[in-house]
């Protein structure tokens, strides 16, 4: 648990969906934290879970999140050496063609998806320029789980406590995440896991939201035998169930949230990241009119969509297969 005492909550550089980062750098302004018992809670309105009360994507300090004890000295930027520019042969491959390197193995706890860390960071460009460090402020950066892209958070929530890794994270890696703040670039990002806040979060029902973003990229496995089957041949399972209770009707605003991947061999290649866009029932493509009508704003499924209705709904996807995850709201 983090202890309480007079802190500087950094405020990130950016807004992410994704961490695309892991990190962003900080702003000074004072404010105090009272101590919390390890499991904090905070309050999600019904029927708009995107929209929690951390904050945005990547980089808002959570709610209710502790102090931060872990002060230190700034440095200059140029006191930081700059990192290997390629992964070494030993460094693993994560999802998205990251490449990470575990420097310091943690002891212990590990973040679940919807919990606060403190971390140190570096990021470089992948020239070896410095683009943003937390060792050139006063202290460490706080931010939920929850706001990372999720191939980052899968990759995060396997790390213990105490852990430093060191990431090397491609261009293409960020598309439809990355903050405007951050740089264009290829990514070297290092950071050390400080603190672990298990954090609680419910809607405006009391009951507990498991999930506050979509699911974690799809595998190459296709639709579990669990998935439904829709008249036109779709699959769809539910990855999160919102608070809402009204079905959309013909003359609604659909509001979506969309990330889409065509599956190549074993590896899901991002088609779309983060995209919002809006329909209604009778303009859904590629036979989404099929299921949306059995959502409730906040709801999120996963839908395998075979070629032909895939290019209609995401041109890029021409003749593959892709899987959409959706999430509604209206």
């Amino acid at each position: 648990m983090i202890s309480a005492r007079r802190i500087r909550p950094f405020k990130l550089l950016v807004q992410l969906g994704l961490c695309a980062s892991l990190l962003v750098a900080c702003s000074k302004p004072k404010a105090k934290a009272k101590a919390k018992a390890s499991d904090d809670t905070a309050a999600v309105p019904a029927g708009a879970l995107s929209a929690v009360s951390v904050g945005g994507p990547m980089g808002v300090p959570a709610a209710n999140a502790s102090a931060l004890p872990f002060h230190h000295v700034p440095v200059t930027p140029e006191s930081i050496p700059p990192p290997p520019l390629v992964p070494p042969a030993d460094a693993i491959q994560g999802p998205g063609g990251v490449r990470y390197q575990v420097l310091k193995d943690g002891t212990g706890d590990s973040p679940g998806p919807m919990d606060a860390i403190v971390i140190d960071y570096n990021m470089w460009k992948g020239t070896g320029e410095l683009a943003l460090s937390s060792y050139t402020q006063d202290g460490p950066t706080i931010y939920n789980v929850s706001n990372l892209a999720p191939q980052f958070r899968s990759l995060l929530t396997s790390f213990k406590k105490g852990s430093k890794v060191r990431y090397w994270i491609p261009r293409a890696a960020l598309s439809g995440w990355r903050p405007e703040n951050w740089p264009d670039s290829d990514l070297i990002i290092e950071f050390e896991m400080l603190d672990v806040s298990h954090q609680t979060y419910h809607d405006s029902r009391g009951n507990v939201v498991s999930d506050l973003n979509p699911t974690l990229p799809p595998d190459a496995a296709g639709p579990p035998a669990t998935a439904t089957t829709t008249a036109s041949g779709l699959k769809y399972i539910f990855t999160a169930h919102g608070a809402g209770d009204k079905h959309p009707g013909p003359d609604d605003r659909l509001a979506l949230l969309v990330d889409a991947y065509a599956i190549e061999g074993i590896a899901p290649t991002p088609l779309e990241q983060g995209l919002r866009t809006a329909t209604t029932l009778q303009r859904a493509p590629g036979h989404l009119n099929e299921i949306l009508p059995l959502l409730v704003s906040g709801d999120r499924v996963r839908v395998w969509v075979p070629a032909g209705p895939a290019r209609e709904i995401i041109p890029k996807a021409g003749a593959r297969n892709i899987v959409l995850d959706l999430m509604l709201s209206f």
